[in-house]
């Protein structure tokens, strides 16, 4: 994620547009990819661009996106989002982690999985994404920010390679 794509999702945090409101806009421009091509498009006039976010979407995020395709940023609408989501979430005192895994994990053990994140990092609960790669041969893999921790076959079977060529 670029910094100009966490500047304008700290802006647009700041603007105080409805949740609903960014996630419906965010929803649109992810369904329909030929409207974000459009507004991406040097080819496209600007008043066109600004004609076709007027007819689209909601009245509250319209300026913000005007100023998006203005100044050809469009194309970072997808991490813009991302970091808007990671502001919401800091505001709200949620945790966004990853969970990598082979074999989906139990309603148990998801609990303890988050039960121990919200204590080692002082949250009020987490936003856990579960994600299923077959390539970790089993375990999982946990992703915090920029904290990962591997405790999957493919980590160890690595980390025994390392051990065994000395590197």
């Amino acid at each position: 994620m670029t910094q100009a794509a966490i500047n304008y999702g700290q802006v647009l945090y700041e603007l105080s547009i409805p949740e609903e409101t960014v996630e419906e806009t965010a929803l649109i421009l992810r369904t329909v990819p030929q409207l974000k091509e459009a507004l991406c498009s040097p080819v496209v006039g600007k008043n066109s661009r600004r004609r076709i976010i007027d007819r689209v979407f909601p009245a509250e995020i319209r300026n913000f996106l005007k100023v998006l395709a203005d100044h050809q940023s469009m194309d970072l609408a997808e991490d813009i989002f991302k970091a808007w989501q990671a502001s919401v979430c800091e505001q709200k005192g949620i945790l966004e982690a990853s969970l990598f895994y082979v074999t989906e994990p139990e309603e148990e053990q998801l609990r303890e999985i988050k039960a121990m994140l919200c204590k080692k990092y002082g949250k009020k609960d987490v936003r856990l994404s579960l994600v299923q790669d077959l390539s970790l041969i089993g375990g999982f893999i946990l992703r915090v920010g920029d904290v990962e921790t591997d405790w999957s076959l493919k980590g160890r079977i690595r980390q025994l390679e390392q051990k065994i060529t000395g590197r």
